[in-house]
């Protein structure tokens, strides 16, 4: 499902500071491009209303069990969020969650509720002021979910280097992020740290802006666009480049919204390059994702309990699993819902099968993969039938 999410900006802006990505090309050291960007989310920044487009705001309603979560959330932390999406994953109680660029905290607030008190989250990102406002409320908010001690807490550091945060090898199941990877001056960096932080069956499970093109420097560097977090935008086939050489083999997206630039002035900055807001799922899970979609005879059944999703669960945008029903999938897929245990949607699913017999490509079309794009319609989910993987 695609929605139109329109930027409705003018030319009678203030000044926003010029495009991360590029400014380290342009002879910007990097310590300059950070603290471009903790200015402007820090300090130009009040709430997310001060913000002049929606690309860096939520297109698509979150599901109902997501929104009330929110409706939890202390008002002046949720006032603060920007973000593209909903990448809220339930069904993770007991699980380790780290949330890169965490902002005001909102979406770790969201996660701390779904992991339990068993549970842990973790949110880092740079911007003192952001910082300050998602630790303000972290005892009340223990209180609220009725928690003896707080699951959930906050450390500033940048999220191209989760190391000097002192985040360890495999430390978490989950890590989220809204919006922020597109900000990075170094996002292969980003990736490759994300997977380093992941355990084996984690998941790295985010939202942000794409391109179906790379950028020209003019559009890079153009305030305005940076500062809505269109100008940052990574064209997609490049992303997922960037992913299957850091270890994530078979990247998956849930949903797609494109994003209308319709100011003519800056329609003709950005030419014909369309963009996205993606949610996008990307599982470590070593020794069983391979580059195509290949058919063991396997199925899958899903078995209804993920909190928000008692009778059906999509795991992308082309696999929706109804409770008890058998799905035939490939071999990525198995791994994915939890084939060999590795995965932590294992123990919602039922893996029947495993790979001492191969059948061949899945679905008969050699050469396909996951995430193909199609000409006029944006990133491709691959897929069942035309576009990739089972």
């Amino acid at each position: 499902r695609t929605l139109l999410c329109s930027l409705l900006v003018t030319w009678s802006l203030p000044t926003i500071h010029s495009n991360p990505t590029t400014m380290a090309a342009a002879g910007m050291s990097e310590a300059k491009t950070f603290e471009v960007v903790q200015d402007y989310y820090g300090k130009v920044l009040s709430t997310s209303k001060d913000l002049k487009t929606s690309a860096c705001t939520s297109c698509d309603k979150p599901p109902h069990h997501v929104l009330e979560a929110i409706k939890r959330v202390p008002r002046e932390v949720d006032e603060k969020f920007y973000g593209c999406g909903a990448p809220l994953p339930s069904g993770v109680e007991g699980l380790r969650v780290l949330d890169l660029g965490s902002g005001s905290g909102r979406d770790c607030y969201v996660m701390s509720a779904f992991v339990g008190e068993s549970g842990s989250v973790v949110g880092i990102d740079m911007t003192d002021e952001q910082l300050d406002v998602a630790r303000a409320h972290v005892d009340s908010y223990t209180k609220t979910l009725g928690y003896s001690k707080p699951n959930m807490s906050f450390i500033k550091g940048n999220i191209e280097f989760l190391d000097k945060a002192g985040l360890k090898d495999g430390e978490f199941n989950i890590i989220v992020s809204n919006c922020v990877v597109n900000l990075s001056p170094d996002k292969e960096r980003v990736i490759n740290e994300a997977y380093r932080v992941l355990a084996p069956g984690g998941e790295f499970y985010f939202s942000d802006v794409y391109c179906d093109r790379r950028l020209p420097a003019e559009v890079q560097a153009h305030e305005v666009l940076f500062g809505e977090c269109i100008a940052g935008a990574l064209y997609n086939e490049d992303f997922k480049r960037l992913a299957r050489k850091a270890g994530f083999t078979d990247p998956r997206f849930l949903t797609i919204s494109s994003i209308e630039v319709t100011d003519p002035e800056l329609k003709e900055v950005v030419g014909e390059a369309n963009f996205y807001s993606i949610t996008y799922r990307l599982f470590k899970l070593p020794g069983l994702l391979e580059t195509l979609c290949e058919d063991y005879g396997q199925y899958a059944v899903y078995k209804g309990t993920i909190p928000g999703h008692k009778h059906v669960y999509h795991l992308d945008d082309h696999h929706r699993f109804e409770k008890g029903k058998p799905v035939l999938v490939c071999g990525n897929t198995a791994a994915m819902v939890g084939e060999q245990g590795m995965c932590w949607l294992a123990k919602h699913f039922e893996v029947v099968g495993d790979r001492s017999v191969h059948y061949g490509i899945y679905g008969n079309v050699p050469g396909r993969t996951c995430g193909t794009i199609d000409a006029g319609t944006g990133p491709a989910g691959g897929g069942c039938g035309d576009g990739g993987c089972c």
